[in-house]
């Protein structure tokens, strides 16, 4: 099997130890810092059954999902007990056309790969990310009550650790017996819950206070506050976003003025809907700006594209701007008023742009059925505009999703991941859908020169990348040794500081990396 397409399948895991099983389950290649979590070396271990790392009963488990296991999918992770009693979140994944190989990963505990816990293990409530997950699926008519109660946290360091344990659990009993169809522990001293507009005010604040008064504890101040799930002017999808918006700043601990937790709610949400709905405005009559920042080939130290990058005035700044358009779901939106401003320069200036298109628009069949008409009419512009598909955690329809993307190469323009290996669904998307070029992640990048084991990754999927015809570009260039590393390494092409910084015109024949002076960001 090629090295490069061995380290494709590990290249997205941070995992502790790595190994490949051939389809008869014998290992073929191990590797990885695996101290207490797999005791032999990496080389003694090959041509033995990858079974025996694992305890007997585990053993049988890992057996069937590796049997049951099919091409291009992936399982985990899967918490199993190795053979010498540590325990470890094990991930798997069947590599198409590899001959049946299946490439793993083992990570302590409590790593990257663990699975993000959905309920809080001292009070039984959801925790915050249950929460906001319940608060998504919740009914138009359904009711948020949050409480807020910030003398717990002091109440529970005056008792011994089993007593304030004991206390918490049966706060989120109280809670669930309120009446709540679900209730969550946001922060140590914040809570939530979703109820049906019929059953009435849960009254959490005297459930609350009774369970400490039976503790012959004197209950601390408690803020309550019940709203409507409803907002006036939006869709029901975006009135689902702005609550998890406002419930996820409540939840990280945004100040509540005056200790008033009604009025601080409502004024967050309040405040979240009309900047909405603002926004929506902004995007649909294109009020921001675009800058463009230089793509370079890094053989010959030449300009081979820009990036159309959106800029957003206002205290906020860009950054910030952009994710709050993201988590409210008006990102298509933003994709085509992008698109219309990049064609419309298109039709005036010979450069060679890129613009980002969103997961949520490619995975939309309106707003993607917008974008491909606007492209369908500026045909003649396709040799000289290029597509990063960003976000593509949102794509879960590979299928229909590789059908766009083939759509848009069949009107000739050229498409590309952006982010590339960000996450580990990156290598699904790399297989499945037919792209021209692939962004790498800039954290991938910034680590060049760092680490040997990373730079061999990096190397193995930019050979890899090119065998398959895929062009590379390398992000977050900051220095020219950074430059010339990714050049050897094979990546075709760079973008970042170094190379050039983003500007708000595309100037005919831009300095070389290097010699640029007085190039700042001026917007915002």
């Amino acid at each position: 099997m090629p090295h490069a397409a061995r380290l494709l399948g590990f290249a997205f895991a941070s995992a502790d130890f790595l190994f490949e099983t051939d389809a008869s389950g014998k290992i073929l290649f191990a590797a990885g810092a695996s101290g207490d979590l797999v005791r032999e070396g990496g080389e003694a271990l090959v041509g033995r059954p990858a079974e025996q790392l694992f305890r007997p009963s585990d053993a049988l488990k890992f057996a069937g999902f590796a049997k049951t296991l099919k091409a291009g999918v992936r399982a985990g992770p899967i918490r199993l007990t190795l053979v010498g009693g540590s325990d470890a979140n094990l991930s798997m994944f069947r590599l198409p056309d590899n001959g049946g190989a299946i490439s793993c990963t083992l990570a302590r505990p409590g790593g990257p790969q663990a699975e993000r816990p959905q309920i809080d293990p001292v009070s039984g409530l959801a925790n915050r990310e249950g929460f906001l997950a319940a608060a998504e699926n919740a009914a138009p008519g359904d009711m948020l009550t949050l409480v807020d109660v910030p003398g717990l946290t002091d109440l529970c360091a005056g008792l011994s650790p089993e007593n304030a344990d004991r206390l918490l659990e049966r706060i989120g009993a109280s809670m669930q017996e309120a009446g709540a169809s679900a209730a969550g522990r946001l922060t140590d001293s914040r809570f939530g819950a979703l109820s049906a507009a019929g059953c009435g005010a849960l009254d959490l604040t005297h459930a609350i206070a009774r369970t400490i008064c039976e503790d012959g504890l004197t209950p601390p101040d408690i803020s309550e506050t019940r709203v409507s799930l409803d907002g006036a002017g939006l869709t029901q999808g975006q009135r689902l976003l702005s609550l998890r918006y406002v419930i996820d700043r409540f939840a990280g601990g945004a100040a509540v003025p005056g200790e008033d937790i009604a009025a601080s709610f409502g004024a967050m949400m309040d405040e979240t809907q009309q900047r909405l709905a603002q926004m929506s405005q902004t995007v649909g009559v294109g009020d921001f700006r675009i800058a463009y920042q230089p793509i370079f080939d890094l053989a010959s130290n030449t300009v081979a594209h820009y990036e159309a990058l959106a800029r957003f005035s206002g205290p906020e700044g860009t950054g910030e701007t952009v994710k709050f358009i993201e988590a409210l779901g008006i990102a298509n939106a933003l994709d085509l008023a992008v698109a219309g401003k990049v064609l419309a320069l298109a039709e005036t200036n010979e450069a060679h742009i890129a613009f980002n298109v969103s997961g949520e628009t490619i995975a939309s069949p309106a707003s993607f059925g917008l974008l491909a008409g606007m492209l369908a009419r500026h045909r003649k512009l396709a040799p000289r505009i290029l597509i990063e598909v960003t976000e593509t955690a949102a794509i879960t329809d590979l299928d229909t999703a590789g059908k766009a993307i083939g759509a848009l190469r069949d009107m000739g323009y050229r498409v590309g991941l952006d982010d590339f290996g960000a996450g580990a669904a990156s290598l699904n998307y790399l297989h499945a859908f037919p792209i021209d070029f692939v962004k790498f992640d800039g954290a991938m990048i910034c680590k060049i020169g760092k680490s040997k084991r990373d730079d061999a990754l990096l190397e193995g999927l930019a050979k890899l990348c090119a065998e398959m015809g895929v062009s590379t570009i390398a992000e977050w260039i900051e220095t020219r040794q950074m430059a010339d590393q990714a050049r050897l390494m094979g990546f075709k092409q760079g973008q970042g500081k170094y190379l050039g910084a983003p500007m708000l015109e595309i100037h005919p024949q831009p300095a070389r990396p290097g010699k640029r002076q007085g190039l700042r960001e001026s917007w915002g």
